[in-house]
């Protein structure tokens, strides 16, 4: 496994495309995605209270940068 790390321009990474499987994530399961966090020892298994103590993120108006659309 490398260890460097690769630098990208924000032109670069504007013209990137993701590579999730969107038509796989959509076809996930609840049972699916709760063995998936059991697995990842990185991800913390949360209680529906622990859930409910987290704040939903506030709208950020989105700024565009005419240049580049």
């Amino acid at each position: 496994m490398s260890t460097e790390k690769k630098h990208y321009t924000l032109e670069e990474l504007r013209k990137m495309r993701g590579r999730t499987d969107i038509e796989a994530f959509e076809k996930l399961t609840d049972k699916e995605i709760k063995e998936q966090i059991l697995a990842d020892p990185d991800t913390p298994n949360l209680s529906e209270d622990e859930l409910k103590e987290f704040d939903f993120p506030k709208e950020r108006e989105r700024k565009h940068d005419d240049k580049n659309e």
